[in-house]
């Protein structure tokens, strides 16, 4: 194990990891992890939402500081939100304009920043028309530029779509526990096909949808056993369809295929390297940024309960 210090502390080596390599073995992949709790940069107070796009990862905790790092955990800068006694944001998102989207959960809006942290637009308020937000928890940019918001709050337990221009087009979505309904949906991702990705966090899993917002299939169902779910938080698709789902109620990551295949999970209660606490945000890199193998893409984990971000190496699959 190597320690180094900066204004931070950073701890690389080799762990167990379930399913790593696409199987249902076990077998060793390198782990990262910097932070510790604190103020200082390069440590969190309670990381919620981690987000990663051309090799820079940002981190918001709930100090209601966006701190950015490169891949391998060095600090590079920092801002602060408008507000943050209300809470902070649970997801960082990008548009293909490279810049940065926050839905600023507690205060029912949008931000959108500059990748230096210059706020360039704001937009939503509270309430439940077509244009309003109770609970904004998650963000994603389709190819045509329209943006996908998940959200919840009393009557507005659901998926909206906006243009490019941030005009209302349409939802879907309702209190409840059949398939299509929600109970605190709490991320939204897409995949390269298009397949929409919403984790369903109070019915313990992740529906899949068309951008239409017909339902496509289910994954993951109650439970703590191997392909169930416990409070899943958010999740993550990666360049090799694999969907990753972070699990705040069992302290661990699990993978699935994009069809929602269990193929292995990693983690568990505890702070060691691979170990997670309560951990509530989940993101992916490209294959190779920040590293020579072009098979290799990082896996970050806002490790919340331990005041950390932890990075795991993936292997593309085959």
């Amino acid at each position: 194990m190597r320690v180094t210090r900066r204004n931070f502390l950073v701890i690389s080596a080799f762990a167990v990891v379930s399913g790593c390599r696409g199987t249902r073995g076990r077998s060793s992949a390198r782990v990262v992890a910097w932070g510790g709790p604190g103020r200082r940069n390069g440590s969190f107070i309670t990381p919620r939402a981690i987000g990663v796009d051309k090799g820079e990862v940002y981190v918001v905790d709930t100090t209601g500081r966006v701190q950015v790092f490169t891949q391998d955990g060095g600090f590079l800068r920092q801002w602060f939100l408008p507000e943050s006694e209300n809470g902070t944001p649970t997801c960082v998102a990008f548009d293909r304009r490279g810049r940065v989207l926050l839905p600023d959960t507690h205060y029912h809006q949008i931000l959108v920043y500059s990748r230096g942290g210059e706020l360039l637009d704001r937009w939503g308020s509270y309430g439940t028309d077509p244009d309003q937000f109770i609970y904004p928890t998650g963000i994603v940019e389709g190819p045509d530029g329209a943006l996908y918001v998940s959200e919840y709050g009393t009557d507005a337990e659901r998926m909206r779509v906006f243009d490019k221009d941030h005009r209302f087009v349409r939802q879907w979505g309702e209190f409840g526990e059949a398939p299509g309904q929600f109970n605190r949906a709490m991320a939204i991702e897409m995949g390269r096909d298009g397949t929409l990705y919403v984790v369903d966090t109070g019915n313990n899993r992740v529906q899949r949808f068309d951008t239409r917002g017909a339902l496509l299939g289910v994954i993951g169902e109650p439970g703590t056993g191997p392909g169930q779910l416990k409070d899943p938080f958010d999740v993550a698709v990666a360049p090799d369809g694999s969907v990753f789902v972070c699990e705040y109620g069992n302290h661990r990551l699990s993978r699935f295929t994009a069809s929602g295949e269990f193929l292995g999970a990693t983690g568990g209660p505890g702070r060691n390297l691979g170990q997670f606490n309560a951990p509530r945000g989940v993101a992916v890199s490209q294959p190779g940024e920040g590293g020579s193998e072009s098979r290799v893409y990082y896996v970050f984990v806002a490790d919340t309960g331990n005041h950390r971000v932890q990075r795991l190496d993936m292997e593309v699959l085959d």
